[in-house]
């Protein structure tokens, strides 16, 4: 079996890719969140954020999170 190469803290900035923002529903209090993903170009990263309550917040921590890490913002 050939090995990957590891990933490193560094290479955060080439890895591309595709982040999304995504919705979600409280569980108990049945109040709405947004969640920020992220996939990596070769799919062997995955990110994804903690709840954030408001919407605008996601979308700017999308925006930014795809801009460190040379991904596109996709709705």
């Amino acid at each position: 079996m050939r090995r990957l190469r590891p990933i490193f803290a560094s290479d955060v900035r080439g890895l591309g890719g595709v982040v999304t923002v995504a919705i979600g529903r409280d569980r108990v209090t049945s109040e709405q969140f947004f969640m920020v993903h992220h996939v990596s170009r070769g799919g062997d990263v995955a990110f994804q954020s903690r709840p954030i309550p408001d919407e605008d917040r996601a979308l700017q921590a999308a925006q930014i999170l795809a801009e460190f890490t040379g991904a596109v913002v996709r709705r």
